[in-house]
């Protein structure tokens, strides 16, 4: 959340109160009573006078300056509160697209024994992203010794333009039933994946490059990549890595952006217990 938009958002309320402070004392003055539950059809815009304006930019300007620490609680308490905002949204919206993301169309799905698992681990990366490649050890464990959890890899190029390259020619390596040993590949690499490099990898294990060159022109992998970035638009995810662990069902579904591997492996527990 930007500090501007927290600043702004604390003025507002501070004035508000100064405003409901001004509408109070204006009414006590005039002998009137203030409803504070207006019935249905009445008008709830208020008006002040110039006068009443700077009684109020007076009263939040005592106020802050004799409580100032009242900024910082209020733009906490915001950023709290959007935060929580923006985790559900996004739970929401990968419950939504939950059968979507764990399509093997759209990426690669592999496990131990991934027709049986009841849980789902799916993950965004890129990569040349480096949290990625330090995820790579936890993503390998789950896969080799986890029969009950599938893993899910989703491309989401958004780092640099080698990125896209990197991601179209992995998700090619498909069509020659190597995509874990050439992910970890890739994933292991240093420095930029070129399109000279990614090839050089690719034969080094074991891959047909001509055939993997071939099948990257395959227009369902640029539209695979597209679904990917599109889902993750929706869910409003910036970053790589991100994790989402669910039960295939939905009934459990947890976000984790960045690499935490413990709070990744404490929701694969989790949801293994809500699968039953």
């Amino acid at each position: 959340m930007q500090p501007k938009i927290l600043m702004g958002a604390a003025l507002a309320g501070a004035f508000a109160l100064g405003a409901m402070i001004v509408a109070y004392s204006s009414a006590q003055n005039n002998g009137a009573q203030v409803d504070e539950t207006p019935s249905r059809g009445d008008d709830l815009t208020t008006t002040f006078s110039n006068t009443q304006e700077d009684e109020i930019r007076a009263i939040v300007r005592d106020y802050l300056l004799s409580n100032p620490e009242t900024i910082i609680e209020s733009i906490n308490e915001y950023s709290v509160r959007q935060q929580a905002a923006d985790a559900n949204r996004q739970v929401d919206v990968a419950r939504a697209n939950l059968q979507a993301l764990v399509d093997p169309s759209g990426g690669f799905v592999a496990g131990a024994n991934p027709s049986q698992a009841k849980v789902v681990l799916i993950e965004f990366y890129d990569y040349h992203c480096g949290f990625c490649k330090r995820a790579l050890p936890l993503i390998n464990e789950v896969v080799e010794s986890d029969p009950d959890v599938q893993v899910v890899f989703r491309e989401l190029p958004i780092l640099r333009t080698e990125s896209d390259i990197a991601a179209e020619f992995s998700l090619a390596s498909r069509d020659q039933g190597q995509f874990v040993e050439f992910h970890n590949a890739l994933m292991t690499a240093s420095g930029t994946l070129t399109e000279k490099r990614i090839l050089q990898l690719a034969e080094a294990n074991g891959l047909d490059a001509d055939k993997l060159k071939a099948e990257r022109d395959n227009p369902e992998i640029p539209n695979a990549i597209s679904a990917t970035h599109a889902i993750a638009e929706q869910m409003g995810i910036t970053g790589t890595p991100t994790f989402i662990v669910a039960t295939i069902d939905g009934a459990y579904v947890e976000v984790v952006q960045g690499f935490r591997a413990d709070e990744v492996a404490a929701k694969i527990e989790d949801a293994k217990k809500i699968a039953g």
